[in-house]
């Protein structure tokens, strides 16, 4: 089984609607439905926005689910300037952006006792790359849909203020999007030794615009990142 997990209900719409066979199971304000998806047996969580709405959301659809792979799909702000909006960004390292524990000689973004990035499996990432190829190549997705892989920085903070911006590229120079779920499931999955892969397709480039952009753009954004999960989980 294939566990799906998405924040926000525009970000799991596309993949709810085209599940088979679907029977959902109800766990505290949790709702897990159960089916099939390109042939595959899944299981789709809309989990709420946040890193502990995620963990938990996570934890649990592993406990009652066991899947052998989590995927992480919807929207993040592109960092990156030479990203846009739609683009898709497949996660190889996950940080938290909004963790501080460097005076007990931390790394930035580390919590005590788990490593300062959540490293994606390699194999799953040249899949995702391999696979957003061929979607391009099939007309699924316009050619203008850029993809790359990079780190993603997770946190509860809505990132918009040029500041706050420049502040936490100043430690993590190599993030390329940020978006508010990730790296938890990321770590939950890591302590639960389940792989994971994180999606993401931009709605925003993080500025003083994003929360009118990251509206706008949203649905295409989750459209790109869905498209992608669904042709994932077939070869899978």
């Amino acid at each position: 089984m294939i566990g799906i997990i998405g924040a926000m209900e525009d970000e799991v719409t596309l993949l709810r609607s085209a599940m088979e066979n679907t029977g959902t199971n109800t766990v505290g304000p949790f709702e897990l439905v159960t089916g099939k998806l390109e042939g595959k047996d899944v299981v789709l969580l809309r989990c709420g926005i946040g890193k502990v709405n995620a963990a938990i959301g996570c934890a649990m659809l592993i406990d009652r689910c066991k899947p052998s792979l989590v995927i992480n799909t919807g929207s993040a702000g592109g960092i990156d300037p030479s990203l846009t909006f739609g683009d898709v960004i497949i996660s190889d390292g996950l940080i938290y952006h909004d963790v501080d524990v460097t005076g007990f000689n931390y790394e930035p973004g580390q919590l005590p006792g788990q490593p300062p990035v959540f490293i994606v499996p390699e194999d799953l990432i040249a899949m995702a790359e391999t696979t957003m190829d061929e979607l391009k190549r099939e007309g699924i997705l316009p050619q203008t849909v850029n993809h790359v892989r990079g780190l993603i920085g997770s946190g509860d903070v809505f990132m918009y203020q040029p500041e706050r911006i420049a502040s936490v590229l100043k430690l993590f120079p190599k993030m390329r999007a940020v978006e508010m779920e990730g790296a938890a499931i990321a770590h939950a999955c890591a302590l639960f030794k389940v792989p994971s892969l994180i999606i993401r397709g931009l709605s925003d480039i993080a500025g003083v615009e994003s929360p009118v952009t990251s509206t706008e753009y949203l649905p295409m954004a989750a459209k790109n990142s869905a498209e992608l999960v669904r042709r994932i989980i077939r070869k899978y």
